[in-house]
């Protein structure tokens, strides 16, 4: 059976000339696209690009195949369209789970104004709920950061956000504008539970720079998480439009990291 994951990766480096240039047109992680393609190649005995650096151009056999997910997925992208027609979402209800309000509630206000007869259920939760929720069939939809590919999904990028150190007002690092994380080397830090995405993403960035940071304290919210640090318990990371306008916290973009959330 084909993997349509793998076809999709290949689809996107394909299209975009590079992996680095597909990762960030489809807001995936360029490791991710790798072994996807990779996994594609090794499953035929088929070398689909001859690899320069940072670019890549299909060999003879990659470019057939382009030209035939060309039309793979514009006849998905057909039927998708047909069907929703078909259905018609004009009324009814539906089921969203989200990893957060904060980037849930323009995308509903905009559902809203288009089908204003379309029920809407919001359930929150951290990532790894909100993908359980997809699997369990409670939910139609999921809005959460960083998924990796997946063939039982198909995902979309919706949005892009800088991750972001969170630190009291009255911090030594208050009112700079950024700070390296090198400089987190043994610095006290608050995080969200393991299923949180912001997390990963920000833990995978300390691994990549060799830092240790020391966790004094694991919360299961975003809420907690502000209050711990403007308590004085530690820093912090948070998506940026999570920050809100809480005058106890101050905050500053990290430095020599690759740190985007994609929702």
């Amino acid at each position: 059976m084909m993997n349509h994951a793998q076809l999709r990766a290949f689809h996107a480096v394909a299209r975009a000339g590079g992996f680095t240039a597909a990762a960030r047109a489809e807001g995936i992680s360029q490791p991710t696209l790798t072994i996807q393609v990779k996994a594609l190649e090794d499953s035929y005995n088929v070398p689909l690009f001859h690899r320069r650096g940072r670019s890549v151009t299909p060999t003879r056999a990659g470019g057939e195949l382009f030209t035939l997910t060309q039309r793979y997925f514009s006849l998905e992208s057909e039927t998708r369209e047909f069907l929703l027609a078909e259905g018609g979402l004009s009324r009814g209800s539906v089921t969203i789970a989200a990893d957060g309000p904060f980037h849930l509630m323009p995308l509903i206000r905009g559902i809203r104004d288009e089908l204003p007869g379309l029920e809407i259920v919001v359930s929150v939760g951290n990532s790894a709920a909100v993908v359980q929720s997809l699997l369990d069939y409670q939910a139609e939809f999921g809005l959460l950061s960083e998924y990796r590919m997946d063939d039982r999904f198909a995902v979309l990028a919706a949005m892009h956000h800088a991750i972001v150190l969170m630190m009291p007002a009255d911090h030594e690092w208050a009112g700079r504008p950024t700070v390296s994380i090198t400089e987190l080397q043994g610095a006290p830090m608050v995080l969200r539970e393991r299923g949180s995405a912001t997390r990963r993403t920000f833990e995978a960035a300390l691994a990549e720079a060799g830092v240790r940071p020391e966790v004094v304290l694991e919360i299961g919210s975003r809420e907690a998480v502000r209050e711990a640090v403007a308590t004085g318990l530690g820093l912090g990371v948070a998506q940026e439009p999570e920050l809100g306008e809480d005058t106890r916290i101050a905050h500053a973009k990290i430095e020599d990291a690759d740190l985007q959330a994609t929702e």
